[in-house]
């Protein structure tokens, strides 16, 4: 049924959204819609033929703008003109599609009479704003690249501190992850007993001098932990470090040339300290010291725990005692016995 309508009022009647399917019936010929004085903020569904409807009247509603999917209706059915006078519009960055819809199109009926809210609070008459909108346009995209040039330099400052942090805090990190992994794979820590007397830190390259080592406190009835004998075969070699550190009741750094070079030695002691801190065993580390290596040398983490080391001195010179290294072997017995002596000043002087 084709209605014979010219003129459809509902001006003035509270009206906050108006049902979808109120317009959809075909009209005869073209009708203006007034809607005026109500608490409109958004269009319903309008016949999908276009130039049916004259003018839609929209004056003192509550239209900050007319949204894209309210633009793409209006140019469906294209009408004559549209009337916003009265309504709160916004001429901001947020609404500058609309606006430059208002500038292109030429159907809104009053943009003369049309007041617009300003960024700063102030009113513009939307005409005179639209006659620098390309201005505008230039300014808005600046804006908007100042903004993501301010977060682009944000995140890139907050990474940098992170990643700073984390940089110093690394070995921390670390082996608070490796002790959670090892707890998700139903690890149990050693509540009394330890399996080994020490676990002894040393570079692969003076493997001959530690198997040495290694015979001399196992005659003596010490139980040694060893890289190549110990550690499980398929486990990573960090979670089989802390797991020797854990389950031995010292840790001996065999500190050479080589040991120094080696990244390894530095993560060890990295962890040993970890360790030793969380567990309340700082006094669990002990170094021996080959090739005239001075304290200065030392890593930073051995440095910080340097007041609970205990330190001996392999004698390493012709002008050594001859049973130097008789007497080097009986201090390491005494200190893996729970001895607290400690052998050297802070100057690592030799025996």
């Amino acid at each position: 049924m084709n209605l014979d309508l010219q003129h459809i009022d509902l001006m003035q009647n509270s009206i906050n959204l108006l049902p979808d399917g109120l317009f959809n019936h075909p009209f005869r010929q073209k009708i203006s819609i007034i809607l005026d004085k109500n608490n409109l903020q958004s269009l319903p569904n309008f016949p999908s033929k276009p130039n049916t409807i004259q003018q839609i009247s929209l004056k003192y509603n509550r239209f900050s703008c007319l949204s894209d999917d309210n633009i793409a209706k209006l140019n469906i059915i294209k009408p004559s003109r549209v009337f916003l006078r009265g309504n709160p519009i916004e001429c901001s960055c947020k609404t500058l599609s609309f606006l430059k819809w208002v500038h292109h199109s030429g159907i809104i009926g009053d943009v003369d009479e049309v007041e617009c809210v300003l960024q700063n609070g102030t009113l513009a008459i939307l005409s005179h704003f639209l006659r620098n909108l390309k201005t505008y346009e230039i300014s808005c995209q600046s804006k908007l690249w100042i903004i993501l040039a301010s977060s682009i330099t944000c995140v890139t400052i907050l990474a940098l501190i992170f990643g700073i942090i984390y940089y110093r805090f690394r070995f921390a990190f670390e082996y608070f992850f490796l002790r959670i992994k090892m707890k998700l794979r139903h690890y149990q820590p050693l509540l009394e007993e330890f399996n080994h007397d020490a676990f002894i830190s040393y570079c692969h390259k003076d493997i001959s001098w530690v198997k040495t080592l290694y015979d001399k406190m196992q005659s003596r009835g010490f139980s040694l932990c060893l890289y190549h004998k110990d550690f499980k075969v398929g486990m990573p070699i960090a979670e089989c470090i802390v797991e020797a550190i854990n389950s031995s009741r010292k840790v001996v750094f065999v500190i050479t040339k080589d040991f120094l070079e080696s990244s390894w030695g530095t993560y060890e002691i990295e962890m040993t300290r970890m360790h030793a801190f969380r567990e309340g065993r700082e006094s669990m580390v002990i170094v021996i010291l080959k090739d005239d290596i001075k304290k200065d040398y030392l890593p930073k983490a051995l440095k910080e725990i340097w007041y609970k080391v205990v330190c001996i001195v392999w004698p390493s010179d012709s002008e050594a005692p001859y049973n130097s290294e008789e007497i080097f072997y009986e201090k390491l017995c005494l200190t893996l016995s729970d001895g607290r002596m400690k052998f050297c000043d802070d100057n690592t002087s030799k025996l």
